[in-house]
């Protein structure tokens, strides 16, 4: 009996523990999920300091595939296959989350001065206690949202700090492991080590995290280490940044590639194996100066011209203080392709660019491009945007695009009747008219809530076989011109849905036009926000003609029309019909759509074995259509992202009856490079 006491004394002890230690446990972790929000961060004043970062590279592997990776041609042919950087700039901030940089110093040893593996220094600033630590991607464990990804352990050590384990509950890119040292009284993070993959790069972090004040968000000093690789080709690198450095310098060095003045002004000293990629980088000058290599004109303009520009980003900033910024896609980089069953295979190229005149001014163009090879369509949409009053968001727009291939079978009749014969190779192709579109508006935000837009559409439609219109005395060009307005309502301003009426009225013999018509369109968008990476996207509208002129053949919506630009999973949001039959836009004087997307990571693939690991975004589509010749049309699909690709696959339903199934593929390499 007195055994059986004992037993049960021990166990209510243990219990106790137990219990005790599960509580002190789940107490730091609330102080660690709700220490940002304990920093008062509205007190802070504007100040400058300054940022010394340092880097090497080291090409383990490389073959001729390297030279179309993003950042890394100059890299890919150089001489070399250990190359060093260094980085001094000063850093004016508003707050913590505003600030402006301006590059002071800069030497390294990278051919023409270049930036490589420049993708990797957002890691150095990453958001610890935000849902996402890099951008939109990467989940924190010590934000509260994300705690039912993470498995977490604590050790309570002396001095008041706890080392905190955390890893992931699903192998997944998203997800991140590693620890943290914590003070435990306030729950703030005095260092971590983290490591993680993501986007082909595996890293190591680890960040010394500021004590005091406002500033205790974000880092003092982070070094990464990483490796990348891609089909044979490795690179290693290694970062280290310091941060809040107060100046023994005058700021009004500019821009410089001085390597005494960085000598002098280097807050930590160079390893020994950064010293001697310096001096082997430096001895090879000098062997250049004594004994000069003689190089081909023709290959220098091959390799450091032409390859550098086609196969890589343009990236470049122009005027006295950098108001211009001009970037431009590949010319020619088989990364930048897409494909789909309507269109097949997709080349995409993408050119910007703005100039800020001020803080209130900005001028704004965007040419944005892609060819059909199914098709062998090329298709354009450039927008011009001068914004002259950028607090009312006030703007002059002018659009040019060469639209969509359109075509209408009452005037296939009426040319069938004439019985003139086609002298077209592709007869298919030959019913088809070509329409160049340009659209001029204003825009201006009346308030918070309501903007309006006043404008004027104008369409020029063209025959493809315009020599058999012209034969059976039918028109072979339709030119519409439309004064048009819109009037858009955000009743939680623009944290909530979007509510836009339309109307336009094309006007005879206006401008030139000779198609009499009037259209209301109403649109309703809201993608409501459920995390941070979780988000359902809903569109919901209807469109009707109520006035149609004889010659009024082509009906141009403009929120139901086919989508020939496609861009990547991230390019634009998800309330398109994937597989809809072309004709159906323009076939009916009305229509009534609805569209609803789910978007959340770790969802369905995520959670298999080996696959899962490499998802790392997954969507639901559901979309419903009713027009005159379809009631209804249900469209339904999946799809998701990874490094190297995102995909779609969906079903549809017209009347009751399956009808196709399709995919839509996207190359998604170096999105974030």
């Amino acid at each position: 009996m007195k055994t059986q006491w004992l037993y049960i004394i021990l166990l209510a002890l243990s219990s106790a523990n137990v219990f005790a230690k599960a509580h002190s446990d789940t107490l730091l972790l609330h102080r660690v999920f709700s220490f940002a929000a304990t920093v008062d961060t509205t007190n802070i004043k504007p100040n400058t300091s300054y940022t010394y970062t340092k880097y090497s590279l080291n090409v383990k592997q490389r073959n001729f595939i390297l030279l179309a990776v993003p950042t890394m041609y100059a890299v890919a042919h150089g001489e070399s296959r250990k190359y060093i950087g260094e980085t001094l700039e000063q850093i004016t901030s508003q707050n913590i989350e505003r600030y402006s940089t301006r590059n002071l110093l800069d030497v390294t040893t990278v051919p023409h001065h270049k930036k490589s593996m420049s993708n990797v220094l957002k890691y150095l600033t990453p958001r610890l206690y935000a849902e996402t630590m890099i951008g939109d991607n990467l989940l924190s464990p010590f934000n509260y949202y994300n705690r039912r990804y993470y498995k977490y352990s604590i050790a309570f050590m002396k001095n008041g700090i706890a080392n905190l384990h955390f890893k992931p509950r699903l192998k997944n890119t998203q997800l991140i492991k590693g620890q943290a040292l914590i003070d435990i009284e306030t729950g703030s993070i005095i260092k971590t080590l983290i490591n993680g993959e993501y986007d082909m790069v595996k890293f190591t972090l680890n960040l010394n995290m500021n004590r005091n004040g406002a500033y205790a968000l974000v880092p003092k000093e982070a070094i990464l280490t990483c490796n990348f690789s891609f089909l044979g080709n490795k690179t290693d690198g290694h970062f280290q940044a310091v941060y809040g450095l107060t100046p023994h310098f005058t700021d009004s060095i500019g821009d410089s590639h001085d390597y005494q003045l960085m000598e002098k002004l280097r807050p930590i000293p160079l390893s020994a194996e950064e010293q001697n990629t310096y001096t082997e980088y430096f001895n090879k000058i000098k062997t250049r100066t004594i004994q000069p290599k003689t190089t081909s004109p023709l290959k220098k303009i091959l390799w450091d011209i032409i390859g550098d520009n086609i196969l890589n980003r343009i990236r470049s900033n122009y005027g006295k203080a950098n108001q211009g910024y001009f970037r431009m896609d590949p010319i020619f980089n088989p990364l930048y392709m897409g494909y789909d069953d309507r269109r097949g295979f997709i080349y995409k190229l993408d050119l910007r660019t703005n100039y800020d005149f001020d803080s209130n001014r900005e001028f704004y163009i965007r040419l944005k491009s892609s060819y059909s090879f199914k098709r062998h369509q090329f298709y354009f949409k450039l927008p011009t945007v001068f914004y002259y009053n950028k607090q009312k968001n006030a703007y002059i727009e002018m659009q040019l695009e060469n639209g969509n291939w359109i075509r209408n079978e009452l005037i296939e009749s009426e040319l069938d009747k004439k019985r003139v014969k086609s002298t077209y190779s592709d007869y298919s192709r030959s019913k088809y008219f070509k329409d160049m579109h340009v659209k001029i508006k204003n825009n201006l935000d009346i308030n918070k809530y309501i903007s309006f837009q006043v404008g004027i559409s104008a369409h020029k439609r063209s025959a493809m076989e315009h020599e058999r219109y012209e034969a059976a005395g039918l028109p072979s060009n339709y030119v519409s011109v439309a004064p048009m307005a819109e009037i858009q309502w955000r009743p939680r301003t623009w944290n909530g849905p979007l509510i836009a009426l339309d109307y336009e009225r094309g006007i005879k013999n206006f401008l030139g036009g000779d198609i009499n018509y009037e259209r209301w369109e109403l649109d309703m968008q809201w993608i409501k926000r459920l995390t941070r990476l979780q988000s359902l996207q809903m569109r919901i509208g209807t469109g009707l003609y109520t006035k149609k002129g004889e010659s009024a053949y082509f009906l141009d919506f403009e929120n139901f029309r086919e989508n020939n630009l496609p861009g990547g999973w991230n390019d634009d949001w998800s309330g398109e019909f994937e597989l809809l039959n072309s004709n159906i836009y323009n076939a009916s004087k009305w229509y009534a759509r609805t569209n609803f997307t789910y978007e959340s990571p770790l969802l369905f693939i995520s959670r298999l074995p080996l696959v899962g690991h490499f998802i790392e975004m997954e969507r639901f589509y559901l979309s419903g259509l009713c027009v005159k010749t379809i009631h209804p049309y249900i469209e339904m699909g999946y799809g998701f992202t990874t490094r190297l690709f995102s995909i779609g696959m969906f079903v549809n339903n017209e009347n009751g009856r399956f009808r196709d199934f399709g995919c839509k593929l996207g190359f998604e390499l170096f999105r974030h490079w």
